[in-house]
């Protein structure tokens, strides 16, 4: 048996918020940490569920960031827009002041970091993890564009700390049969292999 010290992981989801009055990776911070208990001997994960506000940005998101000082940091949030699941490639140093928070605030500014570079690279392996989550029968894509909500603020946070971090966008639920986004049970397999993948690559 190894003697070294278990890797920590924060994985985050987060609230419901305009347009989005289901968010299914609230739901996913409540189911993965069963489906992820045989790899408790691998990697310490702790999960969260984050406030989708431009104020929690630093209230909740960044204390947390400080106080665990996690090994790596593995987001997901849902796009409406999209039917695959999505591994962020990049955040961009932009935020929109139109598009209202769960609060009901805007940004209060147009840059996340005034002066600072235009955009940042995920720093986890974002080819392993799109084929970690297509391994579990999930349509995934890799993107270049995680949008200028509060998703690609965090990414944008979470690169900046220093700490290897990605962002995993997940489709709205399914509405019916007809429906080609895939379901919860499919998303959340996914979201256990890519997990699986990050504990692997710190191993």
């Amino acid at each position: 048996m190894s003697d070294k010290p278990l890797k920590t992981i924060l994985v985050t989801g987060f609230t419901p918020f305009p347009g989005a009055p289901v968010n299914p990776t609230q739901h996913l911070m409540r189911s993965l940490p069963d489906r992820l208990a045989d790899l408790s001997s691998s990697a310490n994960f702790h999960f969260h569920v984050l406030p989708t506000t431009w104020v929690g940005r630093q209230e909740v998101t960044d204390k947390l960031r400080r106080d665990l000082q996690p090994d790596a940091i593995v987001h997901f949030g849902v796009d409406g827009t999209r039917p695959t699941i999505n591994i962020e490639t990049r955040a961009v140093n932009k935020a929109e002041q139109v598009r209202l928070d769960a609060s009901g605030a805007v940004s209060p500014q147009a840059e996340l970091a005034a002066g600072a570079e235009a955009a940042r690279l995920s720093t986890l392996p974002a080819d392993a993890l799109c084929a970690a989550a297509r391994s579990a029968g999930a349509p995934a894509e890799l993107s270049e564009d995680a949008g200028t909500y509060l998703c690609n603020a965090t990414l944008w946070d979470s690169i900046g700390s220093g700490i290897p971090s990605i962002f995993v966008h997940v489709p709205a639920l399914p509405d019916g049969p007809q429906d080609v986004r895939p379901s919860f049970a499919v998303v959340e397999a996914a979201a256990v292999r890519v997990l699986e993948e990050v504990a692997r690559q710190l191993g």
